[in-house]
Formats: C-alpha cells, structure tokens, sequence
C-alpha cells in the first residue's frame, strides 16, 4: 500500500489544523518509509526533511481552481492510478476533486477521508459517499456522519490520539515548582489555566467568559491564566474581567510557541476546557488539546458534553457546561482533593502512550489494509 497525504495547508503554520497535519505526515512517514508521499503546497519546511514530499506552487486565491486540473496531471505522471494507492486528506474540496477525477476518468485510487467536523452542505455526502474510507476523530462525530450521510458506520473508523511521546516522557518527570520559576509564575498562590486560541475560527466563544466569570465563586487566592489570544481577544476578556470585578485574577498571555504553551500548562495546579454547548462543539469538536493536556500531567477540568466524555469521562472532572458556578464547584472540589486527582493524572500519562501520533497512524493504517 501508498499512501498520499493531501492538504493545501501551506507550512510552517502555527495553527493547529497543520500542526495535525504535519504531526501525522511524520508518524505515517515513520512507519511506511518509502510507501509513504507528503503532497503540500508552498516550500518544504525543515520538519520534513527526509520525508516524500510532493510540492505544488499555487497562491492562495488560484488554489481551488488549479488544484482541479494539476491533480490529475500529477496522478498519470506519478503514476498513482492503482487499488495500492490511497489518497488521505481531511480537506473536503480536495476529496471532492479526487473524486470527481476519479469517475470521470475510472481511476483506480483509493480515498480516506478523514473527519473532523460535518459542514451541513453538498460536501458531507459526497466526499462520504465517494470515500472507500473513513476517518473521524470521536464516536460523536461517527454517529453524524453516518445517520445524515447514509454510511455504514463499518466504513468508519475512530483512531483515539494525537500527542507525541517525547510530550509524555517530559510529563512523567514534569515539576510544576520548576516550570513556574522559569516563567516567573507565583508560588503562593492556585493556578488555573487554559491554553490555545480565545475563540474557534476567530468567532465562536470557547468557554473563556464562563472561566472568568466562575472567579467570583472560588477563593480569592485562585488566579487563572489564559494563553494564546489574539491582541483583540485579550482586550475584549480583558474589559469583561473588569466588568466582572476580577481582572487582578485574570492573566492574559497572548500567542505562544507550542514548547512554551506546553512549559504553561505544566505550571498550572489545573487545566479547563470549558467548551460551550453550541451544535459545533455538542456534535463536532472534540478538542485535540484534550491528548495535550492529559500529557501535562495535571488535574483536568472540563465541560460535560458527551463528545468529550468520550476520552476524559474517567480522567477528569466535569462541570454543568455553560454554567460558571458549577466550574466553580468543579476547581474547588479538586482543590480539595489534590493529591488524589494527581495521583489520577499521572495514570493519565502511563495510559497516553497508547494515544501517540504514531499510534493514531497505525491504527489508521491497519484499518485501510483490512
């Protein structure tokens, strides 16, 4: 088997879709070698180096329509028209082109979709429908697809995972002290913290103004940290701590690098995710930091929607989503019970070794070839 791994993401990017993107290339690279092709747009970056990598030079605003004819001008000339070859992308237009050519022209590929939302238009059943498999990122999300797309949900499979190991080693001998000295964070006092953007798609609330809000229900000696926002998502949270009475218990860190988001969450004495209860995050997304995390090694407090019980169900604490005093009651209750909750978080690390990059590949891989 080939496999061809297909995106129009340009690299390097700070955000997270290619930071998945680029974080399976390298595991599926990892383990079919040769066997496996990284087809991008733009310059090959130094990550993948070593690696089959296919570049195509299109600006941003031609891509759409130029990727339509050089696709299959590149599959006749790399002669990647047979069952052996399996075409993988979760980007829905290029699966869209890959099957068109593929009936017109009776192209013999095969196609692994991979999921990570529904778009509620023309796109679900086709690319479903077109695909020989697949992929979707949790049993929520599986259900969807199969009831509004009309696909045995045998065709689609769940891989679990998406945190490098080298992270799950630093979390098992992780030091929270040390990790707050070196970024100047205060000792004597009860962190909080919640890491990545403000805002999914830069307008869809993520749960950052119920955190801020529950401040007013816990002791005053709690401070939370929020890092990863925007200029302009600082100061809208910023004016809503005011307004709350608690912007000197609101820490505001704008966009980090991935090694210096890791370092803060390490520091942190608990983690949130307090996604909200809105169709897009009820049936859709489920948060890839939920891997990152667990790899922290600390106590995980999250919202109660079925789509992220799925993982964190026996690893963390739940509060009532949307409801700031119920988050309140979630933090203090593992404020009481700090050391059994961290006790439970360093299980959370042993157990993650089975939810790598390279696990969710293999998984992926072994599924195609039965």
């Amino acid at each position: 088997m080939k496999l061809i791994y297909i995106t129009s993401k340009k690299f390097p990017s700070g955000k997270v879709e290619p930071f998945i993107i680029k974080s399976m290339a390298i595991a599926f690279a990892g383990i079919l070698d040769i066997n496996f092709t990284l087809f991008i747009r733009g310059r090959v970056p130094p990550d993948f180096s070593g690696m089959n990598t296919v570049v195509i030079s299109i600006p941003e605003r031609f891509k759409a329509f130029l990727y339509f004819f050089a696709l299959p001008i590149r599959i006749f000339r790399n002669q990647w028209n047979s069952k052996d070859v399996v075409f993988f992308s979760s980007d829905p237009y290029l699966l869209a082109i890959l099957i068109f050519w593929r009936r017109l022209l009776r192209f013999r590929y095969r196609i692994c979709s991979e999921w990570h939302q529904l778009f509620d238009d023309w796109r679900d059943r086709y690319v479903a429908n077109g695909s020989d498999f697949l992929i979707s990122t949790s049993k929520t999300l599986k259900h969807f697809i199969s009831l509004r797309c009309d696909i045995d949900p045998v065709r689609i499979h769940v891989p679990y995972g998406g945190i490098d190991e080298k992270l799950v080693r630093e979390g098992v001998e992780a030091n929270k002290s040390e990790y707050r000295r070196r970024l100047h964070l205060p000792e004597n006092v009860f962190l909080v913290g919640y890491a990545g953007a403000y805002k999914a798609m830069s307008v869809v609330e993520k749960g950052v103004a119920a955190m801020i809000q529950s401040l007013a229900y816990v002791d005053k000696d709690v401070v939370m940290y929020f890092v990863g926002g925007t200029k302009n998502e600082i100061d809208e949270y910023s004016e809503l701590a005011r307004q709350e009475e608690v912007v000197d218990r609101c820490v505001f860190v704008g966009k980090q690098p991935f090694n210096t988001l890791v370092e803060y969450e390490r520091a942190m004495d608990i983690l949130v995710i307090a996604n909200p209860d809105t169709p897009y995050f009820r049936n859709y997304c489920f948060p890839f930091k939920s891997w990152e995390y667990l790899a922290s090694g600390r106590p995980i407090v999250y919202s109660d929607l079925e789509i992220i019980e799925e993982i964190l169900g026996k690893r963390g604490t739940a509060f009532r989503v949307g409801d700031p005093s119920s988050l309140a009651k979630a933090i203090t209750s593992v404020r009481a019970d700090m050391k059994i909750k961290e006790k439970l978080s360093k299980k959370n690390l042993e157990d993650l070794r089975a939810y790598t990059w390279q696990a969710r590949a293999q998984s992926i891989i072994d599924f195609i070839k039965e």
